[in-house]
Parts: structure tokens; C-alpha cells; sequence
């Protein structure tokens, strides 16, 4: 018989007594997710310019990849995929899409985005598919992403979105092997995410999110070690 295998999140909760499920308070934000903070407005998006719109995609997908390997935030991330994705396409205005949502529908539709000479030339480079941004995010709500896939998808998503920082490019390098990673090569991912969050997108949808997630974990992984001392 083949010997059961647990995350840190499912371990901690055997240890301290408690059912392997997720905290029902912890998913409750799904339900009170409305219109999405960071964008409510053409004129907040317009004034995020082309890179800060460009850097919000690509760790705002980077950030879900992290969380879908947890397993009490695998279902946060899945229906934050869903509702990501749930229009069939980024084509239409919708007010109660994701901040995720909004980012994709500017960069189709950058009408009055590119109004410095800096933001046309950044947008002559960007190319992406929405179909694999599609794809990607059907895999994060089914929790079939793999780890090679991962890597492939945001290694040519680096590229087409023209990600010029190198601690979001290190960060990448990382989140794609997420499953293979050290607890302190994850706290250093999660660290770079977390300080985009906090210097650029304080009203994203994702950074109280995120920030909640990456805090847990370093505290499972203090606990998990205390146990083994």
C-alpha cells in the first residue's frame, strides 16, 4: 500500500487536532468579491500606464500559480480563476470582473492608454495570447496545472508581456517550479510578490489575498520545524 502523502497546511492541522479542511472564514471573501478594487474606473486603469499594467498580469497569474499548490488556497485560487475567466473572453467591458479581468480587457483595448511616447513603444512589443491566458486559468480551477506546464507558460508570458524587473523575472523563475521548491526559496518568491503588492497595487484584489497566504505559510513552516526540534 502506497504511503499517504500531506502538505505542511494538512500536517500542521493533524498535529493540532483539527479536520483537513478548508477554514470556511478563510474562502469567505470569494462571496463578498464585487467590483474589482483596483480598477473601477477607465481613469484608474489609464493611470497604471502600459508597464504598470503589464507587471499586474503577470503577477497577479503568478500569484494564483503559487496559491493553486496550497491546499487551503487551491480553492481560493480556483474561483478567482473561474470569475477571471467566466465571460468566455476579455473582450467586453464588465465592471464585476477581477482586477486580472480588467488588466486583460485594457491591454486589448488600450484606447487612451498610450499617451506617452514610452507606453506606445512598450505596447509595440507586447504580444500575448488570450487563449492560453484562457487555458491557464481553466487549468488553475480544475488544479491540473503541473509544474512543466507552468514553467513553459510563464517563461513565454515573460517574454510577450516584455518584463523588463529582474525580481519579478527571478520571482518567475521560482513560482514556475513551486512544487519543487525549499520552504525558504518559497518565502523568497513570496516576498518578492508581496513587496510589487505593497509598492505598486495596494488596491489590487489579490494582495490581501496573497499577503494572507504567504503569511500562513511561514507560520506552518515555524510550526512544522518546532515540531520537529
Amino acid at each position: 500500500m502506497s504511503e499517504q502523502k500531506y502538505t505542511l497546511q494538512q500536517y500542521a492541522a493533524m498535529e493540532g487536532g483539527h479536520e483537513m479542511t478548508p477554514d470556511n472564514k478563510e474562502l469567505s471573501f470569494i462571496q463578498s468579491l464585487g467590483e474589482a478594487r483596483m480598477f473601477k474606473t477607465r481613469q484608474q486603469i489609464s493611470s497604471e500606464g502600459a508597464r504598470g499594467l503589464t507587471d499586474h498580469l503577470f503577477v497577479g497569474l503568478l500569484s494564483l500559480y503559487a496559491m493553486s499548490n496550497d491546499y487551503k488556497y487551491a480553492p481560493v485560487a480556483k474561483q478567482y480563476a473561474r470569475r477571471t475567466g467566466m465571460y468566455g473572453g476579455f473582450n467586453k467591458p464588465s465592471p464585476s470582473g477581477t482586477d486580472i479581468y480588467q488588466t486583460m480587457f485594457t491591454l486589448n483595448k488600450p484606447g487612451g492608454l498610450a499617451d506617452s511616447e514610452a507606453d506606445k513603444l512598450l505596447l509595440a512589443k507586447v504580444q500575448f495570447s488570450d487563449t492560453q491566458i484562457k487555458q491557464f486559468l481553466k487549468k488553475v480551477e480544475t488544479g491540473q496545472a503541473n509544474p512543466g506546464q507552468a514553467k513553459a507558460f510563464f517563461y513565454k508570458l515573460e517574454k510577450n508581456l516584455a518584463i523588463q524587473d529582474p525580481k519579478l523575472r527571478a520571482a518567475r523563475r521560482l513560482i514556475g517550479d513551486w512544487t519543487n521548491l525549499t520552504t525558504q526559496q518559497q518565502q523568497l518568491a513570496s516576498t518578492q510578490l508581496n513587496k510589487y503588492y505593497r509598492l505598486n497595487a495596494r488596491r489590487s484584489d489579490l494582495t490581501p489575498l496573497f499577503k494572507k497566504f504567504s503569511d500562513e505559510n511561514k507560520n506552518i513552516n515555524r510550526f512544522c520545524k518546532d515540531l520537529a526540534a
